[in-house]
């Protein structure tokens, strides 16, 4: 049993480098978020003069704000230290530590591991950390993280402590200054004391990723991730199409690693687009038994059609001639006729409508109104055979 797992845990693998393809990686370079990073550095310019910033980012999951912050704060450091400046960068998920005093121990653990959990008020904490950095001439880059979980439980207290905090000591190379991320607008909640000190032009709002961008963060992943050429370009093709619905990196670079990981399962030697299809069927699938019952018969033979044409492992995509070539060819096979076109056309946009498959126009170079589809979430392999079942 045990020579089993071991010849899983050490077979070779598509992927060379694990850590790239993880949520908390943060690569070299922040594909489409130039902009916001040069906004952030002039917002926290006057750090080093030692007058605090404070900064808000916003957007839906899968946006980047993690990363952008930790990619912006790791750098400031590094910067602050050429520059012979201290400053103490402390990341806090407000998900996990959801009242103010474990937000402060999270901090004051930072400078102390063995500072004890219970015994202080939060007063008292934020006395210790002042003198911690007094004591290393330093300041402190906090970043609270979901913090609406925070200001839910607990209220803005903390914040407003936190943005006061320079106000009590003119010893002003101990400045505290904070980001503050969220996906929900958290001004709406903060009481006015807060929000007067917190500039509200300091905000960032990042929105969803479009399908270019998303197709860019991918193959930036599949480069540090995978052996040279090992991901076929119609892969990545396909993670893009099927993300941008939602335009969330993070379901992208989850879905390049199941797809990596069901090649390797296979002991393929490439990710192919069957692959990626495999690893969304895993993630959420919309194609259910039940969804496929409510079918009508060629509606089902449509889609049976474009499962044949993309069974090919290499295949993303099938143009809607090419399917409809096959459908009147299938129509043959379970001895029924094939409908007129006008009527194929209604097939299509009633299964693109119940989630099956998407549609979209085709690039240059494509003869006529020809459009591209692809079956975003379930293996062509698979479907076929759950079709054929049916319509048996």
């Amino acid at each position: 049993m045990g020579s089993i797992i071991e010849d899983e845990l050490f077979s070779s693998s598509l992927i060379k480098n694990l850590h790239a393809l993880d949520f908390d990686y943060i690569p070299g370079e922040l594909p489409h978020r130039t902009e916001q990073l040069k906004k952030l550095a002039l917002m926290f310019k006057p750090l080093f003069v030692n007058i605090a910033q404070n900064a808000y980012i916003r957007g839906p999951v899968g946006t980047g704000k993690t990363a952008i912050t930790k990619y912006f704060c790791q750098s400031l450091v590094q910067i602050a230290r050429k520059q012979g400046k201290i400053l103490e960068y402390v990341h806090i998920n407000c998900r996990k530590r959801s009242t103010n005093a474990m937000v402060l121990l999270g901090v004051l653990n930072h400078f102390d591991p063995r500072f004890p959990d219970r015994g202080f008020s939060v007063q008292e904490m934020l006395q210790v950390i002042r003198t911690h950095l007094q004591r290393k001439e330093s300041q402190l880059l906090l970043v609270l993280d979901e913090v609406d979980a925070l200001l839910k439980k607990d209220g803005s207290n903390l914040i407003y402590d936190l943005t006061r905090f320079n106000d009590e000591t003119m010893r002003t190379a101990t400045a505290v200054s904070v980001i503050m991320i969220s996906q929900k607008d958290i001004f709406t909640g903060l009481e006015e004391a807060v929000l007067s000190t917190f500039k509200r032009s300091n905000v960032i709002i990042l929105e969803k990723y479009t399908r270019h961008e998303l197709y860019d963060i991918v193959r930036q992943r599949v480069d540090l991730a995978f052996h040279a050429n090992t991901v076929l370009a119609e892969s990545i093709d396909l993670i893009a199409d099927i993300a941008s619905e939602s335009g969330d990196a993070r379901f992208s670079i989850e879905l390049l690693w199941k797809a990596g990981m069901y090649a390797d399962e296979k002991h393929a030697k490439q990710v192919v687009p069957e692959h990626v299809r495999a690893a969304k069927a895993e993630t959420y699938s919309v194609v259910t038994e039940t969804k496929l019952k409510d079918l009508g018969k060629h509606q089902l033979l449509t889609l049976l059609a474009i499962s044949k044409r993309l069974q090919k492992e290499d295949v993303a995509y099938a143009t809607t001639g090419e399917v409809e070539k096959t459908y009147a060819i299938t129509c043959e096979e379970y001895s029924d006729e094939a409908r007129a076109h006008t009527m194929f056309w209604n097939y299509l946009k009633e299964i693109e409508h119940a989630g099956f498959i998407r549609v979209k126009p085709s690039g240059k170079g494509q003869v006529g109104k020809s459009q591209l589809i692809s079956l975003p979430d379930i293996p062509a392999e698979v479907l076929r055979g759950k079709l054929e079942a049916l319509l048996a």
